[in-house]
């Protein structure tokens, strides 16, 4: 504090926040919604590998309070069909009205108080679980959002996709209504308890229907895995065809191969559908069998209570509150075995998110990382030397200084690794040999999140999302004020073409009946923000219209990002001609020049 200011530096967004003090109390906050799906770490643990199982841990009074509301609820259900065959044994036997609206009574009463327990309990699950489906989901969501791009960069968007059906499956298990069965489970005993009591031959048939149901269980779990193991092969095979076909097409087209992959193709894909149709057939089968199963067992434990009735062994009371309690004992028994086929699903789904979760990712070292303040703008490269897998040329060798407010232009034929060489200045790609220096500093020593804050990459395929432009803005920028959304929008002569200003909105419509032009601005003004960094690296800025928009990046170098330094990719003469420098890449990825641009210009002619 100074001079009646107090200055608060916000480490983990790298932002100064200025206040002026007056007569008044002051407190401090964060953006809660917000960090919660960027910023907050993580629950720590020491088992890593087993995210899901701490996750459920942070509900075990709401799992407690599950288990008792379901005994409570068992007891009931037990009692009642015990006043059943109390109407029948007192009420009919000494006609007695009284006796029998006491009972009644008695019996409304049960009911009443099971289903007020029920609703309590399906008020736990509906509130707990959709918290607990919305904490996993949040916390994978961001973990994926977390990730070092040469993670994402190199996987497929299906195998990210898949996380969010990895996320559905728990979000079934926690809030759907069958998930309840498996707290009434242990408690079948009740029942069983209770068939013994009225009737002790019928609980033994009910005791060997479970038995032999779990050994039934567990047969069919071991044929359903067979058959989606195979099936699972199957749709692998498949997605290996499409992607062999897909990333080869430019090359194989009219080639003789073409039809060999084409059949290969086919042959999967009907392997594939095949596979499909059996666990389909499987899993009915599983089904009819089972749900079958469970009505031999509850026929013939009805038989046996009409039986001890016949030989005078129990009574007609007995056997009606006997044949309520079988069909108690096995609803739960039915509820879990209607959802054997999810076991694997659910299995597998905890497997992956564990797996993902204990990734090491940029929020890993954030809290460690020390704080960029702000970034002078030197850049140095010395001996930057990448190659993709596969590739036989790429960037060698390369070395150059660029001082602090320099436009540098970098330039050179398709192919030759001009983006490749802004995504390790950016810090996106790591997979290379050589260094970058940024005000004297290897910029692998940086978090890379941190890092990343500290300049500002606007990449040529940026994405626009579905919303107005100021979400826009906010989405790429964080916190920015609308003078500043303003300043760029207007400077970009943007207002022309979107009538309602920052409030118009995008979609896929409005984008794909835009000039390319115009799309290009409206993303590098995006992307610009508040140009509160001193580093700027934007790949292919106007590009298809550079020499009608060159005059916007003269407008930028001379003025908001006069005393910026600026590394851009072109091919243009009229936007190298803008730069104060220039590195020339050849077509193999070697270095052909570096200077002023002068003298790539006389050599475009």
């Amino acid at each position: 504090m100074r001079d009646g200011v107090a200055t608060l530096f916000d480490y983990k967004n790298n932002n100064s926040v200025t206040v002026t003090l007056v007569d008044a109390t002051y407190s401090i906050t964060v953006i809660s919604e917000y960090s919660k799906l960027f910023r907050e770490p993580p629950p720590e643990s020491q088992d890593k590998s087993n995210w899901i199982k701490y996750a459920f841990y942070r509900y075990n009074d709401e799992f407690k309070s599950l288990i008792f509301l379901s005994l409570v609820i068992n007891i009931f259900g037990a009692l009642q069909p015990f006043f059943i065959m109390s109407v029948y044994n007192f009420a009919l036997a000494s006609s007695s009205v009284s006796t029998l609206y006491w009972l009644t009574l008695f019996a409304v009463f049960l009911g009443f108080a099971e289903y007020a327990v029920k609703k309590v309990r399906m008020n736990i699950l509906a509130t707990s679980g959709q918290d607990l489906a919305v904490h996993i989901s949040r916390n994978v969501i961001a973990k994926l959002l977390w990730l070092p791009y040469s993670m994402t960069s190199s996987a497929g968007v299906s195998s990210q996709l898949a996380r969010l059906k990895d996320i559905d499956q728990f979000r079934k298990l926690v809030t759907a209504e069958a998930t309840l069965s498996y707290f009434d489970m242990p408690f079948i005993v009740i029942f069983i308890l209770a068939v013994t009591i009225l009737s002790g031959y019928a609980a033994l048939t009910v005791l060997a229907g479970i038995f032999l149901m779990i050994v039934f269980c567990i047969y069919s779990r071991y044929i359903y895995s067979q058959a989606t193991a195979n099936s699972s092969r199957a749709n692998a095979m498949v997605s290996y065809q499409w992607n062999e076909l897909l990333r080869g097409i430019n090359t194989i087209q009219g080639l003789p191969l073409l039809r060999v992959i084409q059949s290969r193709f086919n042959a999967s894909h009907e392997q594939s559908s095949n596979d499909a149709a059996h666990v389909a057939m499987t899993n009915s089968k599983i089904q009819a069998i089972g749900g079958g199963l469970i009505q031999a067992i509850g026929t013939a434990s009805i038989v046996t209570a009409v039986i001890t009735v016949m030989d005078g062994n129990s009574d007609a009371g007995a056997m009606l509150a006997t044949v309520i309690l079988v069909w108690k004992a096995l609803g739960p028994i039915m509820g879990i075995y209607n959802s054997i086929t999810k076991f694997q699903t659910i299995k597998s789904s905890a497997a992956q998110i564990n797996a993902l979760m204990s990734l090491n990712d940029d929020k890993t070292s954030l809290e460690k990382s020390p704080p960029i303040r702000k970034f002078v703008g030197e850049v140095v490269g010395s001996g930057i030397t990448h190659r993709y897998q596969g590739a036989q040329t790429g960037l060698t060798n390369l070395g150059f200084k660029l001082m602090p407010g320099s436009k540098t232009a970098i330039s050179g034929p398709a192919g030759s690794g001009k983006t490749t060489l802004l995504m390790i200045i950016a810090g996106l790609e790591e997979r290379y040999q050589g260094a970058v220096y940024i005000d004297g500093y290897n910029i692998k020593q940086f978090n890379n999140y941190r890092y990343r804050k500290a300049i500002n990459f606007i990449p040529f395929d940026m994405h626009l999302f579905e919303g107005s432009i100021r979400s826009n803005y906010v989405l790429h920028n964080g916190v920015i004020s609308e003078s500043q959304m303003n300043y760029t929008f207007n400077l970009l002569e943007l207002s022309k073409w979107f009538s309602d200003g920052l409030d118009s909105h995008l979609n896929t419509d409005v984008l794909k009946n835009l000039p390319s032009g115009v799309i290009q601005k409206l993303k590098i003004a995006i992307g610009l923000g508040d140009m509160s960094q001193n580093l700027f690296i934007i790949d292919e800025p106007f590009v298809g219209c550079e020499a009608e928009h060159a005059g916007y990046l003269n407008q930028l170098f001379t003025g908001a990002l006069k005393d910026k330094t600026v590394v851009y990719t072109t091919m243009d003469p009229a936007l190298i001609t803008s730069s104060t420098h220039c590195l020339l890449l050849e077509p193999d990825g070697n270095q052909k020049y570096f200077g002023l641009p002068d003298k790539v210009m006389n050599a475009m002619g």
